[in-house]
């Protein structure tokens, strides 16, 4: 359990490294960085144990309310909230798979279509995992 949560730290620290360099740091949240860290964390334990998983610490009270889950792409996580700061997340676990590293490996990079405004490229293998689940994603979250 203890290295899932470095590697969920590690894994958040990288994602985080976005806001640390952006203009306006008054987006970032310490708090909100933590809670993440824990639900990134408890990503990790399997999408059959999301809905009766027991949160701990920043995540206490976190309902789960939709699993994501694709088979062949072994893409998982989670959408729930968290009452006592109002806030929806959308929780996916990192890669732990050979087919999860396969699809690592498709770093060609490709227009973002699902956001379209933010002009962003991602890589194809990520693009293609996240076009799998988005439309489960967009109607659990509206």
């Amino acid at each position: 359990y203890i290295e899932l949560m470095m590697i969920s730290l590690l894994l958040t620290l990288f994602s985080l490294s976005y806001y640390v360099n952006a203009e306006d740091l008054s987006a970032y949240s310490s708090a909100q960085a933590n809670t993440s860290l824990w639900l990134s964390a408890a990503a990790y334990c399997g999408s059959s144990s999301y809905k009766t998983h027991k949160f701990a610490g920043p995540t206490t009270g976190f309902v789960v309310t939709a699993i994501i889950e694709d088979l062949p792409s072994d893409t998982e996580g989670y959408i729930g909230y968290l009452p006592s700061d109002k806030s929806i997340y959308v929780t996916f676990r990192g890669s732990s798979s050979i087919r999860n590293w396969i699809t690592n490996l498709d770093v060609i990079k490709t227009s973002y279509t699902s956001y379209s405004e933010c002009g962003c490229q991602v890589h194809k293998g990520f693009y293609d995992a996240e076009q799998k689940v988005i439309g489960g994603i967009l109607t659990e979250v509206k």
